[in-house]
Protein backbone atom coordinates (compact mmCIF):
# COMPACT_ATOMS: atom_id res chain seq x y z
CA UNK A 1 0.00 0.00 0.00
CA UNK A 2 1.28 3.43 -0.91
CA UNK A 3 1.80 6.10 1.72
CA UNK A 4 0.74 8.71 -0.83
CA UNK A 5 -3.07 9.06 -0.89
CA UNK A 6 -2.97 10.44 -4.45
CA UNK A 7 -1.22 7.46 -6.02
CA UNK A 8 -4.39 5.43 -6.64
CA UNK A 9 -6.17 8.43 -8.14
CA UNK A 10 -3.42 8.77 -10.73
CA UNK A 11 -3.22 5.11 -11.78
CA UNK A 12 -4.56 4.33 -15.28
CA UNK A 13 -6.51 1.18 -15.97
CA UNK A 14 -4.88 -1.91 -17.49
CA UNK A 15 -6.68 -1.69 -20.85
CA UNK A 16 -5.69 1.94 -21.48
CA UNK A 17 -2.01 1.15 -20.89
CA UNK A 18 -2.18 -2.06 -22.92
CA UNK A 19 -3.87 -0.26 -25.86
CA UNK A 20 -1.12 2.36 -25.91
CA UNK A 21 1.71 -0.16 -25.68
CA UNK A 22 0.33 -2.36 -28.44
CA UNK A 23 -0.05 0.57 -30.84
CA UNK A 24 2.86 0.84 -33.28
CA UNK A 25 2.67 4.63 -33.53
CA UNK A 26 2.62 5.02 -29.74
CA UNK A 27 5.70 2.82 -29.47
CA UNK A 28 7.42 4.96 -32.14
CA UNK A 29 6.73 8.07 -30.04
CA UNK A 30 7.97 6.40 -26.85
CA UNK A 31 11.14 5.28 -28.63
CA UNK A 32 11.83 8.69 -30.16
CA UNK A 33 11.14 10.81 -27.08
CA UNK A 34 14.51 11.34 -25.42
CA UNK A 35 13.74 14.79 -23.97
CA UNK A 36 10.58 16.91 -23.51
CA UNK A 37 9.09 17.80 -26.90
CA UNK A 38 6.04 19.50 -28.34
CA UNK A 39 3.61 17.53 -30.50
CA UNK A 40 5.09 19.23 -33.57
CA UNK A 41 8.60 18.19 -32.63
CA UNK A 42 7.41 14.63 -31.97
CA UNK A 43 5.68 14.53 -35.37
CA UNK A 44 8.90 15.61 -37.07
CA UNK A 45 11.14 13.27 -35.04
CA UNK A 46 8.89 10.22 -35.57
CA UNK A 47 7.80 11.07 -39.13
CA UNK A 48 4.11 10.95 -38.19
CA UNK A 49 1.24 13.27 -39.15
CA UNK A 50 0.67 15.94 -36.49
CA UNK A 51 -3.00 14.94 -36.13
CA UNK A 52 -1.94 11.37 -35.36
CA UNK A 53 0.60 12.57 -32.80
CA UNK A 54 -2.02 14.64 -30.96
CA UNK A 55 -4.32 11.60 -30.66
CA UNK A 56 -1.51 9.27 -29.61
CA UNK A 57 0.07 11.56 -27.01
CA UNK A 58 -3.32 12.10 -25.35
CA UNK A 59 -3.82 8.32 -25.23
CA UNK A 60 -0.38 7.91 -23.66
CA UNK A 61 -1.01 10.72 -21.16
CA UNK A 62 -4.23 8.93 -20.14
CA UNK A 63 -2.23 5.71 -19.85
CA UNK A 64 0.35 7.39 -17.62
CA UNK A 65 3.13 6.72 -20.12
CA UNK A 66 3.68 10.39 -20.94
CA UNK A 67 3.57 13.50 -18.81
CA UNK A 68 2.10 16.65 -20.32
CA UNK A 69 3.66 19.91 -19.17
CA UNK A 70 1.64 23.01 -19.94
CA UNK A 71 3.00 26.50 -19.40
CA UNK A 72 0.56 29.28 -20.16
CA UNK A 73 0.10 29.84 -23.87
CA UNK A 74 3.23 27.93 -24.89
CA UNK A 75 2.79 24.61 -26.68
CA UNK A 76 2.53 21.70 -24.28
CA UNK A 77 5.63 19.56 -23.93
CA UNK A 78 5.54 15.81 -23.47
CA UNK A 79 8.05 13.67 -21.62
CA UNK A 80 8.26 10.03 -20.58
CA UNK A 81 6.17 9.32 -17.51
CA UNK A 82 7.58 5.91 -16.63
CA UNK A 83 10.78 4.02 -16.00
CA UNK A 84 9.40 0.52 -16.42
CA UNK A 85 6.13 -1.26 -17.27
CA UNK A 86 5.73 -4.76 -15.91
CA UNK A 87 2.97 -7.22 -16.79
CA UNK A 88 2.58 -10.24 -14.52
CA UNK A 89 0.19 -13.17 -14.44
CA UNK A 90 -1.11 -14.52 -11.16
CA UNK A 91 -3.95 -17.01 -10.80
CA UNK A 92 -4.88 -16.55 -14.45
CA UNK A 93 -5.24 -12.76 -14.17
CA UNK A 94 -2.94 -10.24 -15.79
CA UNK A 95 -1.69 -7.40 -13.63
CA UNK A 96 0.17 -4.32 -14.72
CA UNK A 97 2.49 -2.10 -12.72
CA UNK A 98 4.20 1.05 -13.86
CA UNK A 99 7.39 2.25 -12.23
CA UNK A 100 7.47 6.03 -12.43
CA UNK A 101 10.09 8.66 -11.76
CA UNK A 102 9.73 10.00 -8.22
CA UNK A 103 7.20 12.79 -7.83
CA UNK A 104 6.42 14.73 -4.71
CA UNK A 105 2.85 14.87 -3.44
CA UNK A 106 2.68 18.52 -4.57
CA UNK A 107 3.75 17.55 -8.12
CA UNK A 108 1.11 14.81 -8.19
CA UNK A 109 -1.54 17.20 -6.85
CA UNK A 110 -0.59 19.75 -9.50
CA UNK A 111 -0.94 17.07 -12.19
CA UNK A 112 -4.31 15.98 -10.81
CA UNK A 113 -5.62 19.59 -10.72
CA UNK A 114 -4.42 20.11 -14.28
CA UNK A 115 -6.49 17.10 -15.36
CA UNK A 116 -9.52 18.43 -13.44
CA UNK A 117 -9.18 21.85 -15.15
CA UNK A 118 -8.94 20.21 -18.57
CA UNK A 119 -12.04 18.11 -17.89
CA UNK A 120 -13.97 21.13 -16.58
CA UNK A 121 -12.99 23.38 -19.50
CA UNK A 122 -11.94 21.32 -22.55
CA UNK A 123 -11.60 24.52 -24.62
CA UNK A 124 -8.56 25.75 -22.63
Amino acid sequence: MSTNPLSDALEPDFQTVFDALTNEQCRAVLSGLDHPMTAGEIAEECDLPRSTVYRKVELMVDAGLLQKQERGREAARYSLGFDEVLVTRESGDLDLSISRPSQSASEQLSELWSEVRNEADPNR
